[in-house]
C-alpha cells in the first residue's frame, strides 16, 4: 500500500516535471518569435503574451523568472510608448512594479521606471492608470522611507479615483495614505485617514479591509497607551470576522499580534507569548504569504531572545534566514533586524548585537521615526556598557533620555491626557445626560404650557406661509413643464418638418435632377451632367443631414456606427467606437432624439474642441443605455458655459436628455479634454 502511494507521488512529480519543461520551452519558442518579428503592432502583442507566460515561472523557476520578465517587459513598455499606446505602458507599468517592489525588492528601480511613464502624464487618457501609477510610486517611496514623498502620491491618487468614483482604488490609496502618515508620527492625521477609510471599505462591504482599518485605529490608540480602548476596538472587529462565512485568517492573526503587542506593555508576558503563537498557527494552516510568515516569526523569535529562551529565539531566526529575498529587502529588513540584535544581545555577542541595532536606527532616522529610537538608543546603551565603552555608552544614554522626555513627555503625556479626557468625559457626560433628562422632562412640561400658545401663533404663521411658498412653487413648477413641453414639442415638430423635407428633396428633387441627368447624357452635354451629378449629391447630403432614413430602414445600432465612419472619413478626427446593440430597446421618437443627441455631441467637438481624437462608448446596460462621448481637445470651464445661455448646442443637448429622461453630466477642464455621459432609462 504504501508503495503504491509512493509511485503515485512519484507519478505526479514525474508528470509536473514534464508540463514545467513543455512550458519553458514554449516560452522559449516564444522568445525566438519575438525577436524575428519585425511588424511592431503585432510584437507588442507577443510580448504581452511572452510578459505573463514568464510570470508565470516565478514559482516553478524563479532564476528564470528573474533574468526574464523584467527584460520583456521593459521591451513591452518601450514599443508601447513609441507606438503612442500611452496608456497601455501605464497599466503595463503599475503591474510591473509589484515585480520590484514585493518580489526582488527593489523599490529604487521601481521609481525609475515609473518615473519614466508620469513624465508623459499628459498623454495618459485613463485617468485610472495615471492614479495608479502614483500608487505605485508612494509604495516605492514608502519602502525607501521618502514618506513625505509617499503621502503627496497617495493624495494625488486619492483625488483621481474619487473622481473617477472607483471607490475601493480610493479607499486603499485612503488606507495606505494613513500608514505612511502614521509613520511620521502625525498620528491625529493617520486616524482621521483610516476613518474614511473605513467608512469607503464599510460601503463596499469590504470585511477584511474594514478590519485592517480598525486595526491601525486600534494600533494608535495603543501607541497613546490607551490600552482599554485598543482592546475593545480590536474585540469589534473579532466579533465582525467571526461573524463572517469565510474567515479571514490573515485578519484574525493580525488581531492576535496586535493583542500581544498591547500584553507586553501590561508586562503580561505569556498572554504575549500565546498571542503570537496563536497569530503563527492562523498563518500557517491558513496561507502561503511568505511576508505574513516572515514578520511573525521575527516577532517571535524576538519575544523568546527577550525571555533568554535563546533555543526558540534561534530556531525563528534560522527560519528568517531562510527567506534571503526577504532578509534582503529594505522594507521587511527591518523585521529580520529586530530578531537579530536581540537574539545577539541575549547571547552575548555585543558587538554583532550593536552592529545590527546600529543599522536598524538608521532606518528609523532615515525615515524620521523618532519612536522607533528610542528603545533602540536604550539597547545601545546596554550593549556599549557591557563591552566597557563608557564614551558611547554615555552618549546613548543622553539621546535615550532626549528622546525619551520629547516622545512621552510631550507626545505620549499630552495625547493620553487629551484622549483620555475626551474618553472619560464622554462617559462621563453619557451619565449625566441620563440624570438630567428626567428633569428636563418635569421641566419641559412647564414650559410646554407656557409656551403653548407662543408656538401655538408661530406655527400657525409657518402654516400660512407654507402654503404662499407651495402655491408659488406649484406656479412656477407649472411654468417650467410648460416651457420643457413646448421646447420638446418644438424639437418633436421639427424633426417631423425636417422629414418630410428630406423626402420632399429625396422623391421629388432628386428624381427631377436625375431625369436633368439622364437628358444633359442623352444629348452628350457631359459638363452639364457632372454639375447635376454634383448637385445630386449635395441634395442628397441635405436630405440625410434632415433625417438619417438609414434608422428607419438599418436600425439605431447600425445608424450610429455609420455616422461615426462617416465624421471619421470625412474629418481630420480620429474616433473610436464601441457600441452595444440598442436596437428595438426605445420607439422611434426615442430613437431619433437619441441620434440627435450623438450627432450634436460630435458637431459641437468639430466645431469647438480643436480636438484629435474622440471616442463613443454606447453601452447597453440592464435598466438603461449609458452614452459616452470623450475628446481629447481644448475643454471649457463646465459652470461658466452651464450658466451662459449663448450655448445653443449644450441647451439643446440638455432638451434632448429631458425629453428622453436622461440623466445627462458634463465633464470638462481647460487643456483636459470634455466628457459627455447620457443615462438613458430603458421604461421611462
Amino acid at each position: 500500500m504504501l508503495k503504491s502511494k509512493v509511485y503515485i507521488f512519484v507519478f505526479i512529480i514525474a508528470c509536473n516535471s514534464q508540463i514545467f519543461s513543455q512550458h519553458k520551452k514554449d516560452i522559449l519558442t516564444l522568445i525566438t518569435t519575438v525577436k524575428n518579428t519585425t511588424e511592431k503592432t503585432k510584437k507588442l502583442l507577443l510580448l504581452d503574451s511572452l510578459s505573463n507566460e514568464i510570470s508565470k515561472m516565478q514559482s516553478n523557476d524563479f532564476d528564470f523568472y528573474k533574468k526574464n520578465y523584467a527584460k520583456y517587459t521593459n521591451q513591452y513598455i518601450a514599443l508601447a510608448k513609441t507606438l503612442d499606446s500611452i496608456d497601455l505602458a501605464a497599466f503595463e507599468t503599475s503591474k510591473f512594479t509589484y515585480h520590484y517592489l514585493n518580489i526582488i525588492g527593489k523599490p529604487d528601480s521601481a521609481h525609475i521606471i515609473i518615473n519614466n511613464i508620469i513624465r508623459d502624464s499628459n498623454s495618459i487618457k485613463k485617468r485610472v492608470n495615471l492614479a495608479h501609477l502614483y500608487v505605485k510610486r508612494a509604495g516605492a517611496s514608502y519602502q525607501t522611507d521618502h514618506l513625505e514623498n509617499a503621502i503627496k502620491d497617495y493624495s494625488r491618487a486619492e483625488k483621481i479615483y474619487h473622481q473617477t468614483g472607483d471607490s475601493i482604488y480610493e479607499a486603499d490609496a485612503i488606507y495606505f495614505n494613513g500608514q505612511a502618515t502614521e509613520r511620521l508620527g502625525k498620528l491625529g492625521q493617520a486616524v482621521l485617514k483610516y476613518q474614511d477609510a473605513n467608512k469607503l471599505y464599510a460601503k463596499l462591504k469590504d470585511t477584511a479591509y474594514v478590519a485592517f482599518s480598525g486595526l491601525a485605529v486600534s494600533g494608535i490608540f495603543s501607541q497613546l497607551y490607551l490600552l482599554e480602548k485598543s482592546f475593545e476596538e480590536r474585540q469589534k472587529i473579532r466579533k465582525l470576522l467571526n461573524s463572517q462565512k469565510h474567515k479571514d485568517y490573515i485578519a484574525l492573526s493580525e488581531l492576535y499580534i496586535n493583542d500581544a503587542r498591547d500584553f507586553v506593555k501590561k508586562k503580561e508576558y505569556i498572554k504575549e507569548e500565546q498571542a503570537y503563537l496563536k497569530a503563527l498557527e492562523l498563518l500557517k494552516t491558513k496561507t502561503k504569504e511568505a511576508r505574513d510568515l516572515f514578520r511573525i516569526r521575527s516577532y517571535l523569535s524576538e519575544y523568546y531572545a527577550n525571555q533568554n529562551q535563546l533555543v526558540k529565539a534561534k530556531k525563528y531566526l534560522d527560519t528568517l534566514e531562510q527567506s534571503p529575498n526577504l532578509v534582503t529587502n529594505s522594507f521587511d529588513r527591518i523585521f529580520y533586524l529586530k530578531a537579530l540584535s536581540r537574539f545577539k544581545k541575549a547571547d552575548k555577542k555585543y558587538k554583532e548585537a550593536i552592529a545590527a541595532f546600529e543599522e536598524e536606527i538608521n532606518i528609523f532616522k532615515k525615515s524620521g521615526d523618532i519612536r522607533g529610537q528610542v528603545a533602540l538608543e536604550k539597547e545601545l546603551y546596554e550593549c556599549y556598557k557591557k563591552i566597557n565603552n563608557k564614551t558611547a555608552a554615555l552618549a546613548h544614554l543622553d539621546r535615550y533620555t532626549v528622546l525619551k522626555d520629547s516622545i512621552y513627555s510631550l507626545t505620549r503625556s499630552n495625547s493620553v491626557i487629551y484622549y483620555k479626557t475626551l474618553y472619560e468625559t464622554e462617559k462621563r457626560d453619557n451619565k449625566i445626560a441620563i440624570q438630567e433628562a428626567s428633569i428636563n422632562i418635569l421641566e419641559e412640561k412647564d414650559k410646554a404650557k407656557r409656551n403653548l400658545l407662543i408656538f401655538g401663533g408661530i406655527g400657525l404663521s409657518l402654516v400660512f406661509l407654507c402654503v404662499y411658498l407651495f402655491r408659488n412653487r406649484t406656479l412656477l413648477m407649472r411654468n417650467k413643464l410648460l416651457q420643457q413641453s413646448f421646447l420638446q414639442e418644438l424639437l418633436q415638430t421639427q424633426e417631423r418638418i425636417s422629414k418630410r423635407i428630406s423626402k420632399d428633396l429625396h422623391d421629388s428633387v432628386g428624381q427631377s435632377l436625375l431625369l436633368i441627368k439622364n437628358r444633359t447624357l442623352q444629348n452628350d452635354d457631359k459638363q452639364t451632367a457632372e454639375i447635376v451629378d454634383g448637385v445630386i449629391n449635395e441634395v442628397r447630403s441635405i436630405s440625410r443631414s434632415l433625417h438619417p432614413f438609414k434608422l428607419d430602414e438599418l436600425g439605431l445600432t447600425v445608424t450610429l456606427q455609420s455616422s461615426v465612419e462617416m465624421i471619421d472619413d470625412s474629418y481630420d478626427i480620429f474616433i473610436s467606437a464601441e457600441i452595444d446593440n440598442i436596437d428595438k430597446v426605445f420607439d422611434q421618437d426615442k430613437e431619433i432624439n437619441i441620434y440627435r443627441l450623438v450627432q450634436e455631441s460630435f458637431n459641437n467637438i468639430l466645431k469647438h474642441s480643436n480636438a484629435r481624437s474622440a471616442e463613443i462608448k454606447v453601452i447597453n446596460k440592464d435598466n438603461n443605455v449609458e452614452i459616452i462621448i470623450t475628446d481629447n481637445g481644448k475643454g471649457f470651464d463646465v459652470i461658466q458655459e452651464k450658466t451662459s445661455m449663448s450655448k445653443i448646442g449644450l441647451k439643446t443637448l440638455s432638451e434632448r436628455s429631458k425629453y428622453l429622461k436622461a440623466n445627462f453630466k458634463i465633464f470638462s477642464e481647460i487643456n483636459q479634454g470634455t466628457t459627455l455621459v447620457f443615462n438613458i432609462p430603458k421604461y421611462g
